[in-house]
């Protein structure tokens, strides 16, 4: 692959974005993850003269007709964001200590604007190029995720519904989501391992998720059904009215109730909510309260599957055999011991 190394000028990307000749977030690049001190920083580098990292561009859409045509950025996402963001004065952009664009000296302007990027342009290049070429220059802190991978791969049907499902008010009111797991997309990682269990059982860690988008990339026919089913098995927890800092709200084991319920509800069981809060709170009572220790061997298992390694398949099932049985008012232990 050739490469051709260029500068451009600050107030020339900035013209590109805001004409739409700059594509800032193709379907291949993660969300943001800069924080406003990371931006700030750019913003002093840029002020001051320095240099910072090139950028990565490559050949978009072209009409043949007008000779309009695009370019998108492979990699460069949070540097491009926050020159454009600064210079249009966006109020949620924090300064931390910079002088606004609004407020530059007229040659300050200039400088800012007459700054060189450093561009490396591939040209045309493939999807699969592009995506292969953003991982390979990611290797830091803020690398690429196996879903982030996933999402830049298959952008069809499933992973659609996932990602409108993932913000979904249930995730939010109960704060399931932290900062970083939105900024990382693992808000739709984890919609989509709920899916993947609800139509196949459990899986060894991520493994089935790239060969579900792939399978239902063009489309996904059971989208009305696990649209229906999830939302039974949110409204039902909902409806529980679990306390703020009861064990349920940790995502493993949140994740294995969702699954758990939707199974029950398919079998047809006619589960209480009230039955159900004092079953689940008595359980877990008893793996918070020192299970290790406690010689509690239901309590205990149920505790390390949430711990350790607790997406491989084995723990995501012991979990599940413990809770199913939970449900129904089973004792454990015997299906416990043949997991």
């Amino acid at each position: 692959m050739k490469t051709s190394a260029s500068n451009k000028k600050v107030r020339e990307l900035i013209q590109m974005v805001r004409n739409g000749h700059l594509i800032p977030r193709p379907e291949f690049q993660r969300r943001l993850v800069w924080t406003n001190s990371d931006k700030a920083k750019l913003i002093d580098t840029v002020l001051k003269g320095y240099p910072f990292p090139e950028i990565y561009l490559a050949n978009g859409e072209l009409n043949i007709e007008t000779g309009d045509g695009t370019q998108l950025l492979v990699d460069g996402q949070q540097r491009v964001t926050t020159l454009f963001e600064y210079f249009e004065g966006n109020p949620r952009f924090s300064l931390k200590g910079n002088t606004p664009y609004l407020h530059l000296e007229e040659d300050e302007k200039r400088r800012f604007l007459d700054y060189d990027v450093a561009v490396r342009d591939l040209g045309d290049v493939s999807s699969a190029q592009i995506i292969e070429v953003f991982k390979r220059i990611n290797s830091t802190a803020y690398g690429l995720t196996d879903i982030e991978v996933n999402n830049a791969l298959y952008n069809g049907a499933l992973k659609t519904f996932a990602d409108r499902y993932a913000s979904n008010e249930f995730f939010e009111t109960h704060r399931v989501f932290r900062a970083e797991d939105l900024k990382r997309m693992g808000d739709l990682k984890y919609v989509l391992q709920l899916i993947a269990s609800m139509l196949g059982g459990y899986f060894n860690r991520d493994d089935a998720l790239e060969e579900l988008l792939s399978t239902y990339n063009d489309e996904f026919p059971m989208e009305q059904e696990v649209a229906k089913r999830l939302d039974q098995t949110l409204a039902f927890i909902d409806e529980c009215g679990f306390d703020s800092k009861s064990r349920v709200w940790k995502r493993n084991d949140l994740f294995t109730l969702i699954v758990e319920l939707d199974r029950a509800f398919i079998e047809g069981l006619a589960l209480q909510p009230s039955v159900v809060v004092e079953s689940l709170n008595a359980f877990f009572k008893s793996v918070d309260q020192g299970s290790l220790e406690s010689g509690d061997i239901v309590a205990t298992t149920y505790y390390k599957a949430a711990v350790q390694a607790s997406n491989d398949r084995i723990n995501r099932e012991r979990r599940g055999q413990i809770i199913r049985d939970v449900l129904r008012g089973i004792e454990p232990l015997n299906q416990l011991l043949g997991v």
